[in-house]
């Protein structure tokens, strides 16, 4: 995988975007919080539009031109319902509009699920019947009032190992060298509980997501995994690394590893990388949305 020395950045471009993904953060665990048995792709949707609010290009005192474009594919039915990467992120670094760089950065979003949750990726939002599904009463709403719980037990259970979803993101890193990395959804905190149906008025946390987004490489996550039989869904629990945490937070992945180019991929050679045009362009292993962030520092 290329790598390249960091771009220096000024302060408030660094703390311009961390606040971006913070926000972006909040957003997505406040959804999980709320519904804890929402889609894994209503959780994409939610990241998406909250990097949507910050679209368009922003001046910083230090006359860094920071521009989010937001381009969005579509969920539903995809070939054979998974994909390489639900989200891509792509960087660019100008000076005085000539390009420096340009970083990719794939995403696969996986969500914990609570205990007593039910595994229902396999349909997502796209349901049998069509419009006429909508008329049907949801499970949870139809057997009463449920409690949800999340602790260190609770499981990825869309993430299984060695699974064909899962062969084919290692077979995808190999074949193309590009890596690919995983975007987990968990709520506010660790353990946690919320009830259906939810009750008005709302209960918000106060403080910063104490968990949340996380991002974890799928070379790490192979690491982690390495002991475990196929198609075993790993717990929060074993993917906790010696720091307590999952991978990287969200905003801390952002700036931390991908502005200072430890992770992700630095492209050369963007319109002739077939492993590029595989996600980015055919239909047949889409992504649901790609994210660009132009950084256009000042001559």
């Amino acid at each position: 995988m290329p790598t390249a020395t960091p771009i220096p950045l000024s302060p408030d471009v660094i703390e311009y975007v961390r606040g971006v993904f913070f926000d972006v953060n909040e957003r997505v665990t406040a959804r999980l919080d709320r519904m804890p048995t929402v889609h894994e792709e209503t959780l994409d949707f939610a990241f998406v539009d909250a990097v949507a609010e910050a679209q368009g290009p922003h001046l910083l005192p230090s006359g860094t031109l920071v521009d989010i474009d937001v381009h969005f594919v579509g969920g539903g039915r995809h070939w054979d319902r998974w994909e390489v990467a639900d989200i891509g992120f792509i960087v660019t670094f100008r000076l005085d509009n000539t390009l420096l760089r340009t970083k990719v950065v794939l995403l696969q979003s996986k969500r914990l699920y609570p205990r007593e949750s039910e595994f229902i990726e396999d349909e997502g939002i796209t349901r049998p019947g069509g419009f006429g599904s909508l008329m049907r009463p949801s499970l949870p709403a139809s057997l009463g009032s449920r409690t949800f719980r999340f602790d260190e037990a609770c499981r990825y259970k869309a993430l299984q190992v060695g699974d064909t979803q899962w062969q084919a993101i290692s077979h995808y890193e190999k074949e193309y060298n590009l890596p690919v990395h995983y975007l987990l959804y968990h709520p506010h905190s660790i353990p946690t509980q919320a009830s259906i149906p939810v009750a008005i008025p709302l209960e918000r946390p106060i403080a910063p997501p104490d968990v949340g987004a996380h991002v974890l490489s799928g070379e790490a996550l192979r690491l982690l995994t390495r002991e475990f039989s196929r198609n075993y869904a790993p717990s929060y629990g074993e993917l906790r690394d010696g720091h307590g945490q999952v991978g990287y937070g969200l905003p801390e992945f952002v700036v931390g590893r991908v502005l200072s180019c430890l992770d992700g991929y630095v492209v050369d050679d963007a319109t002739d990388n077939e492993g590029l045009r595989r996600v980015f362009s055919q239909r047949g292993a889409p992504i649901a949305a790609a994210v660009r962030m132009d950084i256009n520092l000042p001559g």
